[in-house]
């Protein structure tokens, strides 16, 4: 009789156990492939897979990836109206409003491509040997470290937006821009479906430099008011969650089964 009475309670208490998870939306960026993007709604790339394998070991929260253009993520953030972004780089001067971050999850590491008759000139140093050229960057995102940035703000070195990996590729291949800077894992990778669909030749452009390192994290808004009164314990836990999936070596598997499924997708995916 007891243990019956036990199972009725367990039965009558198991919905509220299951209301229990808190729900904690993250938006992702919507077009920065291969690391976070958007395909059929859903928020895809390598980012995205680790953010879903740490939230599988959150028992506390219900963990929502919510892919959206980055500036708009950018711009919920600054209003407050959104908990996390994912993944920007750690720039607390660029977005006092992003504040406190994740550790990272992964490093990027930021290269330059130029087209091959501007390498004819050795350019050794980074960025001073750039000065006079057109770089293509990818809106939203300021990679390259601050002392191209400062040639930039300068006009020593012309800067045109895009939107992503590919319109600034296909930019530079048509003479429109000199040089391109981002991750170099997804130009190579764009590079390697052009050359697919018969748009890019070996060749036409090479890698000129290293530019900079770069961290992706999840990042905070500090503009909420109190709106999202679990974002301490929840950045707790995904913290320790992220660390131990570093320790483990599960990051790692998770980026080299993403790279290899991307090598040998044959759909170009939306770079």
């Amino acid at each position: 009789m007891r243990l019956f009475a036990a199972l009725l309670v367990w039965i009558a208490a198991a919905p509220c156990m299951a209301m229990a998870a808190q729900t904690v939306v993250i938006l992702t960026d919507n077009d920065y492939a291969p690391y976070s993007y958007e395909a059929s709604g859903q928020a895809r790339g390598i980012y995205n897979d680790i953010l879903r394998a740490a939230a599988a070991r959150l028992p506390a929260y219900r963990v929502e990836l919510r892919p959206v253009p980055w500036k708009r993520g950018l711009a919920e953030l600054e209003a407050g109206r959104a908990l996390a972004l994912s993944p920007p780089y750690f720039k607390p001067h660029d977005r006092p409003y992003i504040q406190p971050y994740s550790v990272p999850m992964l490093t990027e590491r930021v290269q330059v491509y130029c087209r091959a008759e501007v390498l004819r000139q050795p350019r050794p140093n980074w960025p001073d040997d750039y000065q006079g050229l057109r770089f293509g960057n990818n809106a939203g995102f300021k990679p390259g470290g601050d002392a191209f940035w400062k040639l930039v703000s300068q006009g020593k070195i012309s800067l045109e937006e895009a939107a992503n990996v590919r319109a600034n590729l296909l930019k530079l291949l048509r003479g429109r821009l000199d040089c391109y800077l981002n991750d170099g894992l997804a130009i190579q990778l764009e590079l390697a479906r052009l050359q697919r669909q018969r748009l890019y030749a070996p060749g036409q452009l090479a890698e000129a430099a290293t530019a900079s390192e770069e961290q992706g994290y999840v990042g905070f808004t500090d503009r909420d008011d109190g709106r999202f009164p679990y974002k301490r314990d929840f950045l707790e836990q995904l913290n320790r969650v992220l660390g131990e999936m570093r320790k483990s070596g599960q990051i790692d598997r998770i980026v080299e089964r993403a790279l290899q499924a991307a090598r040998q997708q044959d759909a170009p995916l939306p770079f």
